[in-house]
């Protein structure tokens, strides 16, 4: 017993252990191919994505080698591959621009910082954090980073250059420029962007290959292979038709497109972040280094989590997903990938599209994703040089484009407009004032609502007709009534009651089946009422409350108050309060039976 309690453990920690057991020859197929299909997708997509955070390409590489093997031993879902994504470039971007300890310096140690938080919260089993962010607060937040990062790469699709953060100030910049755009960079850019939608079009009329190796052939041409293929490598096939291009054309003589450059060739130094630095000849120590990285060490891992479960979620296939264990596996991603000189990663929906099309059967795939960055890097890097700046500055554009929530607008305004609230002042303030504004403000507004339901709950009134017992007010609370709601309560029933509804009625019945707790404010608001109502002539009947309810209302409530568990209790408790209520007031008129909800 107690070896299984720690064979239980150890797989909960490393689930590798528990898949493992039944993997095979065909499953190892399948994640080759799924590897090789996601890394030919990462490697532009990555070195496009360094460009958002103003760091060079090699970046994004270097932050796309190791987080397919860490989370081969800590993660839980095989679609999920951790590697650079477009939101947290533009943090990174945003946390590191005014630092002065070196850009390299500042987005490594962001890196382990970000780790090393998204670890706690896992092992401090925070993962329900994440809950108290809504659906449509995610949307608008995704939607908005999608616009912003789109807009921030108008100025390399045009061949222009300046310096702006916010949405309204890149806009703003672009048209002070305008006037300064590279005619074939613009172009490029466009026709890129263009050849980028068409070819994700294909899409829709290929087919992904053969789930595995010795299952019956699909009803598929190979013609629709082809396409889908050629469909989700487009980032490459653009990004080496460019690259080629540029060759020829610099060969020629005709130096008319941006170009990356040359980039460090092989592979980074494996060294630990360095906790205090040296630079331009002023020694930055650990306090001083994370004082200007600032509020960065708690949003960038916050986005990364957020989104990390998200897409876990969806790509869950109904199974559990336990999502502290995500966040541990996203901490230990960013803290060995800081090692090799990474910025923050975490999943991206894109590539477990991707994953999830090819039949992934298990995270092994993200190794063979990260041995073909480590041979890019080996024999590719003088290639890297010709890709001009405005062709990766389309794959950013064409990667976000779809991050846009139109279809989850039209949802949400179908199924409960309500929830416009927060994803409108969230899609705004992200655009208007930031992106980290933008989340604090659309949580804030969820919590407010959240308060305002809890506070304001529905109470159903009814004027039971009967006419052996005489008419009464039944009063159904739907929820739990706590100390933000027990004074609304009292008063909604004491409006009802002195309204034309209950004018006539001098037994008030409270329905409490529904009522699920009750604190001691709530209590001592419901003895309130019972004296008003007994001075008032009204008497008031508790029907079915639970044990710990009822315990608290004969503490709290006057000694006369009445409780009936079962029908004929209450049937009983009606018959003496009409005989009592006759002997005081004139005989009650008998009034049709309405409902009103509140």
């Amino acid at each position: 017993m107690l070896w299984g309690k720690s064979r239980q453990f150890c797989e909960r920690i490393f689930p590798i252990l528990g898949w493992s057991r039944d993997y095979n020859v065909d499953k190892g197929v399948s994640d080759l191919l799924t590897g090789i299909t996601v890394g030919m997708t990462l490697i532009p997509q990555s070195m496009a994505y360094a460009s958002l955070a103003e760091l060079g390409p090699e970046y994004g590489l270097y932050s796309s080698i190791c987080g397919g093997f860490v989370y081969l031993f800590f993660g839980t879902v095989s679609e999920l591959h951790i590697a650079p994504t477009a939101l947290l470039s533009l943090f990174t971007y945003s946390h590191t621009l005014h630092t002065t300890f070196g850009k390299h310096n500042a987005v490594v140690l962001l890196c382990l910082l970000s780790g090393i938080v998204e670890l706690l919260c896992g092992i401090l089993h925070l993962g329900f954090l994440v809950d108290f962010v809504s659906t449509p607060v995610v949307a608008a937040f995704t939607s908005a980073g999608a616009i912003t990062i789109a807009t921030s790469q108008v100025k390399n699709l045009l061949g222009i250059n300046f310096s702006a953060e916010t949405f309204l100030s890149c806009w703003y910049e672009i048209f002070e420029h305008i006037h300064e755009t590279k005619k074939w960079d613009a172009i490029l850019g466009t026709s890129c962007f263009i050849v980028l939608l068409g070819l994700r079009k294909l899409k829709d009329f290929g087919e992904p290959p053969l789930e595995s190796i010795g299952e019956s052939p699909r009803k598929c041409s190979q013609m629709r292979r082809v396409l889908w293929f050629a469909s989700i490598s487009r980032n490459v096939v653009v990004v080496i038709g460019c690259s080629i291009l540029a060759f020829f054309l610099k060969k020629a003589g005709y130096d008319v497109l941006s170009l990356t450059g040359s980039l460090p060739n092989g592979l980074p130094n494996v060294t630990l972040p360095k906790i205090e630095v040296t630079y331009d000849g002023v020694h930055y120590s650990f306090i001083e280094m994370v004082k200007q990285l600032g509020s960065g060490i708690l949003v960038v891992p916050f986005i990364a989590v957020l989104g990390n479960v998200a897409i876990a979620k969806a790509f869950a296939k109904g199974k559990a997903m336990d999502a502290s264990q995500e966040m541990i596996a996203l901490g230990m991603c960013n803290i060995v990938a800081s090692c090799f000189g990474s910025y923050p990663i975490n999943a991206s929906f894109s590539r477990g599209a991707i994953s999830n099309a090819s039949s992934v059967k298990s995270p092994i795939s993200g190794i063979y994703t990260g041995l073909l960055v480590i041979l890019s890097l080996t024999f590719l890097t003088p290639c890297f040089s010709y890709i001009p700046k405005p062709t990766l500055s389309a794959v950013v554009i064409c990667a976000v484009l779809f991050m846009v929530e139109v279809t989850m607008t039209k949802l949400i305004w179908k199924i409960n407009k309500i929830d416009l609230i927060p994803f409108t002042l969230t899609l705004l303030s992200c655009l208007l004032l930031g992106l980290e504004m933008g989340i604090i403000i659309g949580v804030c507004v969820d919590i407010i609502l959240l308060l305002h339901s809890s506070a304001r709950p529905k109470i159903l009134f009814e004027v039971v007709v009967g006419h052996d017992l005489g008419n009464y007010l039944k009063v159904t609370p739907t929820s739990a009534i706590t100390f933000p709601s027990a004074e609304y309560i009292r008063e909604r029933i004491m409006k009802c009651h002195n309204s034309e509804l209950g004018n006539d009625l001098y037994m008030v019945v409270i329905d409490c089946h529904r009522i699920h707790k009750i604190d001691f404010t709530a209590g001592k608001c419901l003895g309130a009422l019972l004296s008003d109502l007994k001075n008032n002539n009204r008497q008031v009947i508790f029907f079915q409350p639970r044990l710990k309810i009822m315990k608290i209302l004969k503490n709290v409530c006057p000694k006369e108050m009445l409780i009936a568990v079962t029908e004929e209790e209450l049937l009983f408790h009606l018959r003496n309060a009409k005989a009592v209520m006759s002997t005081l007031q004139t005989p009650v008129v008998e009034k049709f039976k309405r409902v009103r909800e509140t």
